[in-house]
């Protein structure tokens, strides 16, 4: 095991990580956020060159699914060397999709679907989108794909399933005792109804899970992509790997003598799937590029294995100042003790503020004027702070701030790191405190229109993160939707807390 593989494992550990913001491993669409239901399988189906968007940061996930665009997504999945063979031909990629789809069997003259070659830019239906997936399923699914019987819907129950025709049944019939497909709301199938860009995607996405769980283990060549995340550049060669569908993606780069890039250079950083899939053969793995500090730490800790230092001074190092969250370098620094986390009283905590003066943008009529604030800080973080600030002021994004917030005693029994002077709140007003979509502080979150509102990609946020300080907009949920989870937009805090 290398360096960088023994300080993960520690890090895990120890809950100890440096978030950086990086772009996302996966394609971002304006109109499809995480709390959207489709949300994982559409991002999951880009991310295996499935389904693209439709131009301009667009997913349209509610947008009527054309019979071209399905029988490409169909056919990428199910049949992608017939696809790239028509595409190779030079058809056009609705075009590409329906002749994959008839060499693939897919597509079948006997069904009598309503669709030609001619005509491929209109709706397709519920029930004719359940024929061409039940052609895509294996013949043996049922004995290699379980399901719940709790899960399945009768078929006979549904409210329309006599004003199908027999082949439409039978479609239906097989994707329901999958647990593919259910009945709508009101009980029926909607067998005439047409379906949505994310309707067609979640079908679809549902069929591979199927197929993939038949092809587990089955061999397959693949070829890997190796990226940098911050820059979107090739970092090494594209190599060829010997795979398994269903292998953790993550377990391929072990392949491959890159040790010493990712020692010196980079860290793992994650893949837009986390499986081998019957569906792709070309995969991209993203690493970003090491910190000063990690780089620091690596070295390190190779003396503490070489027997040239203790894992006490290791634990003691300046570059944990630069890693988020809680560590015992922080503590020292704040407090004189590895094992103290607040000020016992008040007067104790007064006694270790001052006052910081920092440059700042100001919004006036419309314009960014430069000016200054000035606010109550650890004295020991002054210099940290100081920085950070000149940071964002010379920053190409000029972010406007109209307030600031430092130190607060708010209580003896306080918890949260105002008390310390650990905690900095920016724009209060305009990056609200909210918990499970309710508003505790302040009355909005407008990162796309509101010049005041922190963006999980502003520089505010990278800046801190840089210095080691944790964002409230994503420290404590899984995502900066602000729906579901805990959010303080408007917080940042040395401790993570």
């Amino acid at each position: 095991m290398n360096i960088i593989r023994r300080v993960k494992a520690l890090l895990l550990a120890g809950a100890l990580a440096l978030g950086l913001s990086v772009p996302a491993l996966a394609a971002e669409y304006a109109d499809l956020s995480g709390s959207h239901w489709a949300y994982e399988d559409m991002t999951k189906a880009a991310g295996l060159g499935i389904i693209q968007g439709v131009g301009e940061g667009r997913m349209a996930p509610g947008d009527t699914m054309s019979w071209g665009q399905f029988l490409a997504m169909l056919t990428r999945t199910f049949a992608p060397d017939a696809y790239a063979e028509a595409s190779a031909a030079g058809l056009a990629w609705d075009q590409a999709g329906y002749a994959a789809a008839e060499a693939a069997g897919l597509l079948r003259a006997e069904d009598g679907l309503p669709v030609t070659a001619e005509d491929l830019s209109g709706p397709i239906a519920r029930q004719d989108a359940a024929v061409l997936l039940w052609r895509a399923l294996p013949e043996d699914a049922a004995d290699f794909y379980y399901v719940w019987e709790g899960n399945r819907t009768a078929p006979a129950s549904l409210t329309d399933w006599t004003s199908m025709d027999e082949l439409h049944q039978g479609a239906v019939a097989a994707l329901a005792d999958l647990a593919l497909i259910h009945g709508k709301g009101d009980g029926s199938f909607g067998y005439a109804d047409s379906i949505q860009r994310c309707d067609g995607t979640v079908l679809v996405m549902r069929v591979l899970d199927v197929v993939d769980s038949c092809l587990r283990s089955t061999a397959k060549t693949v070829t890997l992509r190796f990226v940098d995340a911050e820059t979107g550049q090739a970092i090494l060669p594209d190599q060829t790997a010997q795979a398994q569908v269903g292998q953790p993606l993550y377990s391929l780069p072990q392949q491959y003598d890159i040790a010493g890039l990712e020692h010196y250079e980079y860290l793992w950083y994650g893949s837009p799937v986390t499986e081998i899939s019957s569906a792709c053969g070309a995969y991209t793995l993203y690493y970003r590029p090491l910190t000063a500090a990690e780089i620091a730490q690596n070295d390190f800790l190779e003396l503490v294995q070489q027997g040239q230092a203790t894992f006490e001074e290791y634990m003691q190092q300046d570059f944990w100042l630069d890693f988020q969250g809680e560590n015992e370098r922080k503590l020292t620094l704040l407090f004189g003790d590895p094992s103290k986390r607040r000020f016992s009283s008040q007067e104790e905590a007064e006694a270790g503020m001052t006052t910081v003066t920092v440059p700042v943008w100001k919004l006036s009529g419309g314009q960014k004027v430069s000016s200054t604030m000035s606010f109550s800080i650890h004295a020991a973080l002054a210099q940290d702070v100081t920085e950070i600030f000149t940071e964002i002021y010379n920053d190409p994004e000029q972010f406007p701030i109209k307030d600031l917030g430092g130190y607060s005693w708010r209580g003896d029994t306080a918890t949260g790191e105002h008390n310390c002077g650990t905690a900095i709140d920016i724009n209060a007003n305009e990056n609200y405190q909210i918990r499970e979509g309710q508003i505790l502080t302040g009355t909005c979150w407008e990162p796309e229109t509101n010049p005041y509102s922190i963006g999980p990609d502003s520089s505010v946020v990278r800046i801190f993160a840089e210095h080691g300080w944790s964002w409230g907009g994503d420290a404590w949920a899984a995502s900066s939707d602000d729906s579901s989870g805990y959010h303080d937009y408007m917080h940042f805090s040395y401790l993570g807390e």
